[in-house]
């Protein structure tokens, strides 16, 4: 009786959640359950303070219904994007919509003062955003390395120098849960958020560096050692340019921004000169995807499903980047297709610190 009376609660939660603005009497039919049942649900997550009554629903018939809603700001999660010279930490709702964000100039260390800092910086944007230490799920902490499978420990840090660095000097500081994750899967995590129909995926984030990650049945791929769409490793071009691994011709070295900016020039700069036709210009675009074409036919001869393209280098592509990209994919691969399956990613700001909030929340949801 226990167990149904628990899953008949998540249920009537989730319901509510997915429904946004619902009546009693609309929960009992979808669910089929009874209105006393409701009722007593409905009673004890609003005695938990989950849910709460908002104006009335319109009826064909008799008197309005009291409207219900979830409270989304009673449970909120953290995202922080740790980079070489600054970090940038957000706050999520429920349904995971940014509601606090501060950014912080802060050269990465393993030092005691730098997570110190990082702890100062999540109580700040809490303080702010008006939440309190124990409306927090947890903290997720987005890092350019591969991480443990429980998210305690970095793998493999060669971009910040930080392979073998835990969570525990920021976990001790910090009254709620934390965890590391790789900055690619940050960013797979919230387009997967915010496009739930994806199935079969490869994401890649054509960020400084190059990231990606692996979503097949609308789940994250780790594999078994976690580096299971780290493509930026695999060989592009053999005996090609160096790579921070210390390998020749990765990827990394021929798809990152870092591989078609030069030392000094922005993005924005590129492309504004880029799309006034600056012949040296479009000479750099074009060879750029060149090798972005060579590489995503190779992922798509692995994996056929359909390519997301994120990172910083997303809020400048067109349609016709997407289109001339899938040309040049169609001439080099021996199975041509009529359907375009690159698709440019979710543009937001703070990518990687938002996808970092969000498997607290995933996890809430699953188990409430």
């Amino acid at each position: 009786m226990n167990d149904i009376r628990k899953k008949n609660y998540s249920d009537v939660y989730r319901l509510i959640y997915q429904e946004r603005r619902i009546s009693k009497s609309r929960i009992a039919s979808s669910l089929e359950m009874s209105l006393p049942t409701v009722t007593q649900h409905l009673s004890t997550l609003e005695t938990e303070q989950l849910i709460e009554k908002q104006g009335q629903i319109a009826s064909g018939i008799g008197r309005k219904a009291a409207a219900y809603i979830i409270r989304p700001e009673v449970r909120v999660s953290v995202g922080v994007e740790i980079l070489p010279d600054h970090i940038t930490a957000v706050v999520l709702n429920l349904y995971g919509m940014v509601i606090g964000e501060k950014k912080a100039q802060l050269p990465f260390s393993e030092k005691d003062e730098y997570f110190a800092s990082l702890r100062d910086l999540v109580y700040e944007l809490l303080q702010d955003s008006h939440i309190s230490d124990d409306a927090v799920l947890g903290a997720g902490i987005g890092i350019q390395g591969l991480v443990s499978e429980d998210g305690q420990r970095i793998l493999y840090g060669k971009i910040l120098d930080c392979t073998g660095l835990t969570i525990h000097p920021l976990s001790q500081r910090l009254s709620f849960p934390v965890r590391l994750i790789h900055d690619a899967e940050c960013a797979a995590e919230l387009e997967l958020w915010r496009n739930p129909e994806l199935a079969d995926v490869i994401y890649l984030s054509l960020g400084v560096h190059l990231g990606g990650a692996v979503i097949m049945h609308g789940q994250i791929q780790r594999g078994r050692t976690g580096r299971t769409g780290t493509v930026e490793h695999m060989t592009l071009v053999k005996g090609g340019r160096p790579c921070y691994c210390g390998k020749p011709g990765c990827m990394e070295s021929y798809c990152s921004v870092d591989a078609l900016l030069e030392e000094g020039e922005h993005l924005s700069d590129f492309f504004s000169q880029l799309r006034q036709g600056a012949s040296r210009h479009v000479r750099r675009w074009t060879e750029y995807l060149d090798y972005i074409a060579m590489a995503l036919n190779n992922l798509h001869m692995v994996l056929d499903c359909m390519i997301i393209l994120g990172g910083h280098i997303a809020p400048y592509l067109t349609r016709q980047d997407i289109d001339v990209l899938f040309s040049k994919l169609q001439d080099r691969t021996a199975f041509p297709e009529e359907e375009n399956f690159i698709r440019i990613g979710t543009q937001e700001n703070n990518t990687v610190a938002s996808g970092a909030a969000i498997p607290f929340i995933r996890t809430f949801l699953e188990t409430i």
